[in-house]
């Protein structure tokens, strides 16, 4: 599990984790020393990892030093949860089809950083999350699966990405777990 944000996609995949009969969260990494996932990973006695890039260091040799550690931990799949990073097309390479990712909107719609924010500026009638195997371009891997909600009108911004966030935290470890029973 990669992430760089609060974790709270992350902390859903850990709490599902602990009562799955078929999966187990082997490590976290971040490249944010101060993220608040590592503080949830280390609660839940998994292998909390702090990866940080320094400015002189290229993306390249960053994503080695996190293969190098993800080849130590051998993960069957690598979950990105809010990491915020474009990954190296040699790293997609190395565990291609084995990395998928939760975007916040209904992809092709809204690629990039502000999926809920686009979407509600937008006044989509319907937005929703995608779970999408990563590949080197930007949201633009082979979708998994989407699950949707409708715009309430009159709501502010702040509950619309509430109630996105919400359906990302309970639809994510859903599909990581149906990919797990199709695959195993």
């Amino acid at each position: 599990n990669r992430a760089s944000g609060s974790g709270s996609n992350a902390e859903a995949i850990m709490n599902w984790a602990k009562n799955s009969q078929q999966a187990e969260v082997v490590c976290v990494i971040s490249d944010k020393k101060k993220a608040r996932v590592l503080e949830r990973a280390t609660f839940n006695n998994i292998p909390a990892l702090n990866v940080t890039k320094k400015k002189e260091e290229s993306r390249e040799d960053f994503d080695k030093k996190i293969i190098k550690l993800l080849i130590d931990y051998n993960p069957d799949l690598i979950i990105l949860a809010g990491y915020m990073k474009i990954l190296t097309e040699h790293f997609v390479k190395r565990f291609e089809k084995r990395i998928i990712n939760i975007h916040p909107s209904l992809l092709p719609d809204f690629p990039g950083m502000d999926g809920y924010g686009e979407a509600f500026r937008a006044q989509v009638k319907t937005s929703g999350c995608t779970v999408h195997y990563v590949d080197s371009g930007v949201d633009t891997g082979e979708i998994i699966a989407q699950q949707s909600f409708d715009l309430i009108p009159g709501e502010s911004f702040e509950d619309f990405k509430a109630r996105g966030l919400n359906l990302e935290n309970h639809f994510y470890p859903i599909v990581i777990e149906k990919l797990i029973r199709d695959f195993y």
